[in-house]
């Protein structure tokens, strides 16, 4: 081929609302003003495409029902008939996603995964490791169908977890963004104390309300974690969280640092008092975390030492 094709990849357990999302995006988006879209679905689900509401936003579809027929030669017999603009890939969450191969040419600009906010403990506790690679590859993560109380508020938590990059929306029946009412598991105030169950909770909440913690105090247990690659008189202060299995495990913490040496051992369970700061290196960076190490007490490992989700 002599040109490069954008692509969005759309994953998601079937009866997600995957093809409904393509549909819409379809109808509310300008793909089909550009030129012609061709979705490449891997499987049907509750909602099928109807050919003459496709052909109105100038998009056509076919569907693989077999893993063995997504392959290069046959995606790229349908680019040649169809010609298309763009392509939209909907993911069969069932596949062996890492022997799956997609034509050098097809450029993939952006990975959605929708989520049905009514079925997420089930799946997330039973398929925890598709849903976690889904995840994990995403740029952004839709949860519909949701109800907005503090469980729903968890679930966005133990996403942003899964993968801290990732833009997650959630939405309800109506496909209206829901923003949740404070449910934190400690109080906000110039010095707070996080206890060991509110942890996850306070991690993902720096990221996302740094005004609630820009210059502030905060006591929590914690381990710290020294590597030859940091700074001199810093540690990384965090816990573990299992975000699929017991051998994918990943530590979720902030740098901390002190004026002074730092004596503390390599993965050693400690007491922290520290300010929190949010610093940019650059103006146009994001701005990165740091703990200012006021006060260190070594202490034995807690009860639950890993951050649980779910």
């Amino acid at each position: 081929m002599s040109r490069t094709f954008p692509a969005v990849i759309i994953n998601g357990i079937l009866e997600s609302g995957k093809t409904t999302f393509i549909i819409d995006s379809l109808k509310n988006g300008d793909f089909g003003d550009i030129g012609k879209v061709l979705i490449i679905s891997t499987e049907e689900g509750e909602i099928e495409f109807d050919n003459d509401e496709l052909a109105s936003c100038n998009a056509v579809a076919h569907v693989f029902e077999n893993q063995e027929d997504f392959n290069v030669q046959n995606i790229n017999e349908l680019i040649k008939i169809h010609k298309p603009h763009a392509v939209f890939f909907e993911m069969n969450a069932m596949w062996d996603w890492d022997s799956l191969q997609f034509p050098p040419y097809v450029l993939i600009e952006q990975t959605f995964t929708i989520i049905d906010g009514s079925t997420f403990k089930i799946y997330f506790n039973n398929m925890r490791q598709k849903f976690t690679d889904m995840v994990k590859s995403s740029d952004i993560v839709i949860v519909n169908r949701c109800q907005n109380n503090s469980e729903y508020a968890n679930y966005k938590r133990n996403l942003k977890i899964v993968n801290s990059g990732a833009t997650v929306l959630m939405l309800d029946d109506g496909q209206k963004t829901i923003s949740f009412e404070e449910d934190l598991p400690y109080k906000l105030g110039e010095e707070m104390i996080i206890g060991n169950d509110g942890y996850g909770a306070f991690y993902i909440d720096t990221f996302e309300s740094p005004e609630r913690y820009n210059g502030k105090i905060v006591e929590f247990n914690c381990m710290a974690v020294q590597s030859s690659k940091l700074p001199p008189n810093t540690f990384v202060a965090g816990r573990l969280a299992m975000t699929c299995c017991a051998d994918d495990i990943q530590l979720i913490g902030h740098l901390c640092a002190s004026q002074n040496p730092i004596k503390v051992k390599n993965k050693q369970w400690i007491h922290l008092r520290a300010r929190v700061h949010y610093m940019r290196e650059h103006i146009d960076d994001e701005a990165e975390i740091i703990f200012e190490l006021l006060k260190i007490e070594e202490i034995d490992e807690i009860e639950e030492p890993v951050v649980s989700l779910v």
